[in-house]
This record gives structure tokens, C-alpha cells and sequence, in this order.
């Protein structure tokens, strides 16, 4: 039988382990344009929506964590090359981590886990590129570890391909992955859930 207090503490444990954090997953210079390759898809909303995630995310108190893509040499995202750093208007407060991947999965070979359980946190609020690729398997990484995943489906983008427009591929992306069990909202609704709100 569970006394008062133990009963407390798996209470307050429950409670810390449900904690939100967002993640920004590859917003990095070279996806806005001037590095080489063109912007993504509509790079200007997708910064402008990341960027308001980040404001509630830290107004809120909600733990952020940056995932920055180390590409090989001659690549747009390459490792120390110009297109490389984090967006200047999506730079990590001091307070806020940063993880490094060289896989599309951004909890593979990384501590992104690690970090998740360190901040107690048992929902992901998902922004970033390339849809089809670092967010999707990302999205399904999350999934597979148990978190709840959250995806601002008007927060994440592509490029085109000989195959599809990048509207196409961002929308096949959001069918595929709430199949999958991703919870899809928009930006706007995301950010009154940040703030404690339903939406």
C-alpha cells in the first residue's frame, strides 16, 4: 500500500515526465538561400512560424532544443562552412541545447534522447526541413521512443523534385506521418498550447 507521500512523488513524477519541449530540427543558414542552393519552400513562413514557436516556447517556459545538421564537405550544410550555423533569427539562448546529427534521424548517434529524459519531457513539438527527410524521420524516431509528437504542419518545408512540387510532398508527409500517430496542428494553434491553452 502507497503511503501519502510515495503516492506524491510518482504524482509529481508523472507530471515531470509529461513536460513539452520544442525542437527545431536543421533551420541552418543555407536552407534560407545565399549558400548555394536556392531557399526552401516558402523559407520566409517557415521562419517567420518557427520563429513564433521559439517566442511561446521561451515566454512559456517550455525547453528548446536546436538540432543542427553536420553535412559532409561540398554539401550545403557542411560542418563548419558558411550555410552551416544555426539561423541568426532562430539562434539558441544560452539556456537552450544544441545537438549535432550527421543522420536524417536526429536521435540517431546523438544524445537527443538523453537530453529529452534530462528536461523530464514526454511531448516534442516538431518544426524544421526537409520534410521528407530530417523531420519525417525524426517524427518517427521520436514515435518509436514513446514520445507524443506534436508537428506544426505549416512549420516544416522541402525543396521540389523531378517528381513533386514541394507542396505536394509537405502535404503527402503530414498524411503519412498522422497515419503514423503524429498529431498535426497549425502554428497558430501550437502556440496557444505552449502557453497552456487548448487548442
Amino acid at each position: 500500500m502507497r503511503t501519502c507521500i510515495q503516492k506524491r512523488a510518482v504524482s509529481l513524477s508523472s507530471s515531470i515526465m509529461h513536460r513539452t519541449a520544442l525542437l527545431l530540427v536543421d533551420l541552418q543558414n543555407a536552407v534560407f538561400g545565399g549558400f548555394g542552393i536556392p531557399p526552401a519552400h516558402e523559407a520566409d513562413l517557415l521562419l517567420r512560424n518557427a520563429s513564433a514557436l521559439l517566442q511561446e516556447a521561451r515566454a512559456s517556459g517550455v525547453p528548446v532544443v536546436h538540432v543542427q545538421h553536420c553535412a559532409g564537405t561540398g554539401e550545403a550544410l557542411e560542418e563548419g562552412a558558411p550555410g552551416w550555423p544555426i539561423a541568426a533569427r532562430l539562434l539558441p539562448a544560452v539556456s537552450e541545447r544544441v545537438v549535432q546529427k550527421r543522420a536524417s534521424n536526429a536521435f540517431e548517434g546523438t544524445d537527443l534522447h538523453a537530453v529529452l529524459q534530462e528536461f523530464g519531457v514526454g511531448t516534442i513539438v516538431i518544426t524544421g526541413i526537409q520534410s521528407e527527410l530530417c523531420v519525417s524521420a525524426t517524427c518517427r524516431g521520436a514515435l518509436g521512443l514513446g514520445y507524443a509528437v506534436r508537428l506544426a504542419q505549416d512549420g516544416h518545408s522541402t525543396w521540389p523534385d523531378e517528381a513533386r512540387s514541394a507542396s505536394e510532398t509537405i502535404a503527402a508527409q503530414n498524411e503519412a506521418l498522422e497515419r503514423e500517430g503524429v498529431l498535426l496542428s497549425s502554428t497558430e494553434c501550437l502556440g496557444k498550447w505552449l502557453r497552456g491553452n487548448h487548442c
